[in-house]
């Protein structure tokens, strides 16, 4: 359940551990990404090591919503459970509030569960969940219950709870695990990482003894993967390299924070992790994180892309740089939680018809759809068929289960995966294997 997690740990952190957000474990982790390259036996592979973690901790871990103790003997609330067992097999999902945790990843229907995915539900009949499990195949799911059951292993059909309080279920793998093979961007978020439990912060930079300013830190990371940024002072950092938005933010990208909010003035830098993850040096060592929390999106300055700028050596690993379809994309992501369904086209308050949403989209990419009806983008770019599908592309529904009338429309988003904005009122990623998207699939045109 999601509830303030305080230990003696966590109380040096404490301004940033009431953010919902969990305290790094003592472990390496891999960078998250969202432009993956895994095949389904390396997926499949993680989820059997996942689900081995989670039934060695059976009979060893306690439920607290109060307390969370990564050591025997061990106490977890359930998201601390999942977050504890996917960072200790080098995925890291940077939070136990299980609102972070269901906008992860991509959306997954209920038929088609596969190991490792995560499934939220809501005692209250609500949108917001309250509870969170790991499915571990044969219809069964593994989880941190309650005080007095513990750690069990669960039929899903045991119990009317698992059917009248189910919300979702969102699939975090492949999507978080690194990019084969690793870019610049993966090198830089993955040697953070490992430096978690190596690294001093301090007010001094040595780099032999491994001790760091929040600047120096940062430094010396991109330094190790050739791209010198000549600097430990972070209002210099903020200068270099191209200004990026928050919403085309990259794996690789220097995000600066202030310390107070409405300041300008840099406090804080974090190395953009993907998938919506920060690494964040301070004096409390090196954290990681969510953008979804206000703490964050109230004190965001900038952020800057300096990786393939002029300010990387010619020793730097070439990467290849985000097309329109990626910045697309993220910008539809972010979205996720913040717009919402209505009859009307508003900006300000994000809240769209679907037609409007993709529209919105689109237009914040420099594409006019020319009209906020379904219907009428249909009739905009080139046609294209459905074995073709690239990045991008837009695709358009019906929502009467005959596949006719255009109605609704998505964004292909790679993967046999789109990201629409559901009548239902949420931004949702759906497979088109789902049995809503194969009844009302009609066509799809390119419009990037």
């Amino acid at each position: 359940m999601k509830k303030q997690l305080v230990t003696a740990t966590l109380i040096a952190c404490v301004s940033l551990s009431t953010l919902g957000t969990p305290l790094p474990l003592q472990t390496n982790v891999l960078a998250a990404t969202t432009t993956i390259q895994n095949n389904q036996s390396a997926v499949e592979a993680k989820a059997d090591q996942l689900i081995q973690t989670a039934k060695s901790l059976i009979g060893k871990a306690t439920y607290s919503n109060t307390e969370y103790k990564p050591t025997y003997p061990y106490k977890f609330s359930c998201a601390s459970f999942l977050m504890y067992i996917f960072e200790k097999n080098g995925v890291d999902l940077a939070t136990y509030n299980e609102d972070y945790m269901m906008q992860q990843g991509t959306y997954v229907a209920r038929d088609q569960l596969q190991k490792g995915d995560l499934l939220f539900f809501s005692s209250k009949g609500t949108k917001i969940p309250d509870h969170v499990a790991m499915y571990i195949g044969d219809n069964k799911v593994i989880q941190m219950a309650d005080p007095t059951q513990k750690i069990v292993i669960t039929d899903l059909d045991s119990k009317p709870y698992y059917k009248d309080s189910y919300i979702t279920a969102r699939r975090v793998l492949p999507s978080l695990l690194p990019s084969n093979p690793a870019t610049t961007e993966d090198n830089i978020v993955s040697l953070s990482y490992d430096l978690k439990d190596k690294v001093t912060m301090g007010t001094v930079n040595d780099e032999k003894s491994k001790k760091f300013t929040d600047g120096g830190f940062v430094n010396y990371v991109y330094k190790q993967n050739g791209v010198t940024l000549g600097t430990t002072n972070l209002q210099e950092q903020m200068k270099l390299g191209t200004t990026v938005s928050r919403a085309n933010l990259q794996k690789g990208d220097l995000v600066f924070f202030s310390n107070a909010i409405g300041s300008k003035t840099p406090g804080l830098v974090a190395i953009y992790a993907g998938d919506h993850r920060i690494i964040i040096p301070n004096s409390d060592g090196i954290l990681t994180r969510v953008l979804f929390v206000d703490y964050y999106d109230q004190r965001f300055i900038t952020a800057k892309r300096v990786v393939n700028e002029k300010i990387a050596s010619t020793d730097a690993s070439p990467t290849v740089p985000a097309t329109s379809a990626d910045q697309l994309i993220s910008f539809a992501s972010t979205l996720i939680g913040k717009a919402k369904f209505g009859y009307v086209y508003d900006e300000k308050s994000l809240t769209f018809t679907p037609a409007g949403f993709t529209y919105y989209v689109y237009k914040q990419q420099g594409i006019d759809l020319k009209s906020k009806i379904a219907s009428q983008q249909g009739q905009i770019g080139k046609a294209v068929q459905k074995n073709n599908l690239q990045k991008g592309d837009l695709l358009l529904f019906s929502t009467d289960h005959k596949g006719s009338n255009i109605t609704q429309t998505g964004i292909y988003i790679g993967g046999n995966q789109f990201i629409s904005l559901s009548s239902s009122g949420s931004v949702l990623k759906e497979s088109l294997n789902s049995d809503w998207a194969k009844k009302n699939y009609i066509s799809a045109r390119r419009v990037l």
